[in-house]
């Protein structure tokens, strides 16, 4: 027969051992929800417009992304990226729309559409408004990377939502 001391013994290891075991499940469970909830996050639309990233010490914002009917070419769209610009950096620094790329949702690169393109030498702490000019080719969602030509440092954005004023402006 077995003594009480052994019973409780027993019993206790029994018991821590039940406690073990739903902690694993309950953190199965959870990581299984996080896991979902990530999952669905990859699924949904990312768009960087307005966020602003650093290249090189010039911090870089796409601030509105417009889709306008291209002057030449009728049935064609150019994208217009409204851009602000600062220096951080304690030297000057250059910002061009033409270290930029951007590519459609098939990952084709766009060319750069000739207009008023931002392009300036920045001294410390100054900061410029301007806009970049693309070809649309194909549909978004968009990709535009900045690389900086002398240090090859570089920022991705992603553009889901583009305005559309080309189509706003056939309706009238």
């Amino acid at each position: 027969m077995i003594n009480l001391s052994k019973k409780m013994s027993i019993c206790l290891r029994l018991f821590l051992l039940c406690i073990l075991l739903t902690g694993c499940v309950s953190e199965e469970k959870s990581s299984k929800a996080e896991n979902e909830i990530a999952d669905k996050m990859k699924a949904a639309q990312i768009d960087d417009i307005g966020e602003e990233k650093r290249v090189s010490g010039v911090g870089i914002r796409i601030v509105k992304a417009v889709e306008l009917e291209h002057p030449e070419e009728k049935g064609k769209q150019v994208l217009q990226l409204k851009l602000e610009a600062t220096n951080y950096a304690a030297k000057e620094r250059a910002v061009d729309v033409f270290e930029m790329t951007v590519w459609n949702h098939k990952n084709k690169k766009m060319s750069y559409y000739p207009s008023d393109n931002l392009g300036a030498i920045l001294a410390p702490g100054e900061s410029i408004e301007g806009n970049g000019y693309f070809v649309i080719e194909g549909e978004g969602p968009f990709k535009v990377e900045y690389v900086n030509t002398d240090t090859k440092e570089k920022q991705i954005w992603h553009i889901e939502n583009v305005e559309n004023t080309a189509n706003q402006s056939k309706k009238k």
